[in-house]
């Protein structure tokens, strides 16, 4: 190496090739190809990586539509129902019942949580609790949410008609009108709604007992399941509306706890 003016003034370091040593010299690039070769390993990293957030959007939204925690529960309730009928229930025998009656309240109740938000989107956007969720942010549309919405409504009822007995698929799609109609009809009118809300909690068991035993409704055992139920969910309700009754009152519902600005009934009802 050594050292060669430019410009006069500074100098650079030259790393001419001495003579008989072959230099590496870089190959000059046609027009276009620099960014063509970038924009091709841009999308190539670009896509999967879309077309998984893609998919996990997909999947998030269909579990706040469903509700999917809540429908859970209502599963884990059906399936207490079912097993408590005895060793009948715990048979191999009993599995293909036990998943259709499990699977099919699974499907009546995402599909009862998607239509009570359909009907629900304009309150709920006043609200901080569930100002969120996929209808009152535009994630997905109204059309969509009525296509989930009839979707696993049909299939919960075909499952729960071609797996277990009519008594179980009435129950099964009854419980989709009382929460999406009747007692989403209510919430902004009377309070009575946080009681027909427990009858809906209370059916689930019911369901299971009735899947295990081929219709069984007028059990003591089954009166049992849904009386425990109905009963146990009140201090839950109660306790609930009391903590976010700021919240209810902003989307107009009507709940005890908004009536009640000391708190005297809700505790009232909780014991």
């Amino acid at each position: 190496e050594q050292f060669v003016p430019w410009n006069g003034s500074s100098f650079h370091f030259s790393t001419a090739a001495s003579p008989g040593e072959k230099k590496n010299v870089p190959q000059p690039q046609r027009a276009g190809e620099s960014s063509a070769v970038a924009a091709n390993t841009n999308s190539a990293d670009v896509a999967p990586s879309s077309s998984s957030n893609a998919n996990n959007n997909l999947a998030r939204n269909l579990a706040e539509l469903s509700k999917a925690r809540l429908s859970a529960l209502v599963v884990s309730t059906t399936a207490f129902g079912f097993l408590s009928a005895g060793p009948s229930a715990l048979a191999v025998a009993s599995v293909p019942t036990f998943v259709a009656a499990s699977l099919g309240t699974a499907l009546c109740a995402s599909s009862a949580a998607t239509f009570n938000q359909i009907f629900e989107v304009e309150r709920d956007r006043q609200m901080k609790r569930t100002k969120n969720r996929p209808l009152v942010t535009g994630a997905v549309s109204k059309d969509f949410a009525v296509g989930v919405g009839c979707l696993t409504g049909a299939s919960g009822g075909m499952l729960l008609g071609l797996g277990t007995d009519p008594v179980t698929t009435m129950l099964g799609l009854g419980n989709i009108g009382l929460y999406a109609g009747l007692y989403t009809y209510m919430k902004p009118r009377s309070e009575a709604n946080t009681w027909v809300g427990a009858v809906v909690g209370a059916v689930p068991p019911v369901m299971g007992w009735t899947a295990a035993t081929g219709g069984s409704l007028f059990d003591a055992e089954a009166i049992m399941l849904g009386s425990t139920l109905f009963l146990w969910q009140f201090p839950h309700f109660f306790a609930l509306n009391w903590m976010y009754r700021k919240d209810y009152e902003r989307g107009g519902f009507s709940m005890v706890a908004v009536n009640d600005p000391h708190g005297d009934r809700t505790a009232g009802l909780i014991k």
